[in-house]
């Protein structure tokens, strides 16, 4: 499976006419077609494990590979308007193709790294399974193959989620230096990390579909649970990092605020000053506004997010549940 750069629209918010999510819903569709002539996709008997293992996965990776493409592909728009948000902010819009340069020689550095990744994640499990030594069926050998593009996507946008908002802190954000500004682009960026990881998050609700029909060990219960829990801080650590540095940031403001307008008042007290009279009310209203900002720095909505998303979890695993009984009850 060819993946090129330019049909991420790399960094883009330009509206090319076709919808992001089209090239992602071709794939999947593709895939599961695939699937579905070589034979995965046959309704397994019951009891043959092998066969439910490859129905399953088949219907998983297809559908995943799909979703981190668009997951890939909406993060890279909406990396670009806030990106542009942010320089507009210090009037550094002309700056914008730079970044965009450096994102993209980033980005190159994950296709890279993911592809390899990927290559290696899918021989070792053809080792394990002993799927190099012996003579295989044709789905299964279309099976392994997909499972290089999904792993690659799942990795890449792994990759992607993280460093982005680090570019961001480190070479944007480090550039905005007046103090409402500031704050008001870590919220920025803050609110950007969240829906990444509120999307991201969505992929773990698609996971349970592996074990459809299977008896679940407790070794994959434990694996899985591990791994949802490291997905899941290792997603929202650049949340909760940004949250601190907001916190951090707010403090330090207001107290310098605070302290020029004490300075400013003993001023005012000695001189009778209009203008210093007059450059208080001006700090006094830039330190409410600035209480004001970060005091919803997440709106409601994002909150809902957050909590819709990762209710969905438990909530995929008992639709897994529901569908099993009705199968074993047709």
């Amino acid at each position: 499976m060819h993946i090129n750069t330019m049909k991420f629209a790399l960094y883009s918010n330009k509206d090319s006419g076709t919808p992001i999510g089209l090239m992602p819903l071709v794939t999947t569709l593709i895939l599961l077609s695939v699937h579905f002539i070589s034979g995965a996709l046959d309704w397994p008997a019951s009891g043959d494990l092998r066969a439910q293992r490859d129905f399953n996965s088949a219907i998983g990776m297809s559908v995943l590979t799909g979703y981190f493409w668009f997951a890939l592909r909406l993060m890279h728009q909406n990396v670009a308007s806030t990106v542009i948000s942010l320089l507009v902010k210090t009037n550094q819009l002309s700056q914008f193709g730079a970044h965009r340069k450096r994102l993209a020689v980033t980005f190159n550095h994950h296709l890279f790294n993911a592809m390899i990744i990927s290559i290696m994640i899918t021989v070792i499990y053809c080792v394990m399974e002993g799927l190099i030594a012996t003579q295989q069926e044709v789905h299964v050998l279309l099976l392994t193959a997909t499972a290089v593009p999904f792993w690659f996507l799942a990795l890449l946008f792994l990759f992607q989620i993280f460093s982005i908002t680090s570019y961001l802190i480190n070479n944007i954000l480090s550039e905005t230096m007046k103090d409402y500004d500031r704050l008001n682009s870590i919220i920025t960026i803050l609110k950007l990390s969240t829906a990444n990881s509120i999307f991201a998050m969505g992929a773990l609700a698609i996971f349970p579909v592996f074990w459809l029909n299977k008896e679940i060990p407790s070794l994959d219960i434990m694996g899985v649970t591990f791994f949802t829990g490291f997905i899941a801080f290792y997603l929202f650590l650049p949340v909760i990092k940004l949250r601190k540095k907001l916190t951090h940031e707010k403090c330090i403001i207001l107290r310098n605020i605070e302290s020029d307008i004490n300075t400013r008042i003993k001023c005012y007290a000695a001189n009778d000053d209009k203008k210093t009279g007059a450059s208080i009310e001006v700090l006094e209203s830039e330190k409410e506004n600035i209480a004001k900002l970060t005091r919803y720095e997440l709106s409601s909505k994002d909150k809902f997010r957050v909590f819709a998303c990762i209710a969905l979890i438990p909530i995929s695993w008992c639709i897994l549940l529901v569908t099993e009984w009705v199968i074993n009850i047709s």
